[in-house]
């Protein structure tokens, strides 16, 4: 399996940390994000990845030389900075036919994420989104059957889809499985954000599920309190 990494936003939550760091070099326990991201994809044999830059793109692109042959890194720069939808649409020509892996480099989670490939895989879903208890101005709506119908922000939820018996509301964790056969579906251009874009697949029937990362570290570094709360706590991969 492949991966992606999301790493060409501005970090503008931690400024004034990141007017001369980008956000995927910031240090978490003396380790850069990006490292530690690194280091769970090859824990579980993902040793091809590809990631996109903009922000302080020479930084992270310089960084990347230091890893040996045994990991393959592929860049994907955007000169004008996509979006996470438009960013993902980019690398379109990348993937072969098969499942990949796509996370952000400021999201940290012990998962077992071979129990998350598995549940993909068994769902047979076009994409799966690793969801959690946590409580934001923007989550997911899903419904008995762990679908994905629609989005709760500000406290106002909109359905896309009718669900299945009850819904409820999710905290997306950042972390997907999709299998390549979504750029077929995916809009021209895609959406900025990745899960608009999602939105409007599920209209067309596209099959979208989600998975509980149940009772393990999770944590968001791109917040001054979550970059905090990684230093002091996350227990490492």
């Amino acid at each position: 399996m492949k991966a992606m990494i999301f790493a060409a936003g501005f970090g503008k939550r931690l400024l004034p940390l990141t007017q001369t760091i980008p956000k995927p070099l910031v240090k978490i326990q003396n380790k850069p994000a990006l490292d530690w991201i690194i280091q769970q994809l090859q824990h579980y044999r993902i040793n091809e990845a590809i990631i996109n830059v903009h922000y302080l793109a020479d930084q992270i692109i310089h960084h990347l030389k230091q890893y040996q042959p045994g990991f393959k890194l592929t860049v994907s720069y955007e000169e004008t900075i996509l979006g996470t939808g438009g960013g993902l649409f980019k690398t379109a020509d990348y993937w072969d036919e098969e499942d990949f892996y796509l996370c952000n480099s400021d999201i940290l989670c012990t998962a077992d994420l071979n129990n998350f490939f598995s549940f993909h895989t068994n769902q047979r879903a076009t994409v799966t989104l690793a969801v959690n208890n946590e409580i934001s101005h923007s989550m997911l709506l899903i419904d008995e059957a762990k679908n994905l119908v629609g989005i709760r922000q500000d406290k106002a939820d909109k359905l896309v889809v009718h669900p299945k018996g009850k819904i409820e509301a999710v905290g997306f964790c950042g972390l997907h499985v999709i299998n390549s056969k979504i750029f077929r579906y995916f809009g021209h251009p895609a959406e900025f954000s990745i899960i608009d874009e999602y939105l409007k697949l599920i209209t067309k029937g596209i099959k979208i599920k989600t998975w509980e990362i149940g009772d393990v570290y999770w944590i968001d570094i791109g917040s001054k309190e979550g970059l905090e709360n990684a230093n002091k706590h996350f227990p490492g991969f």
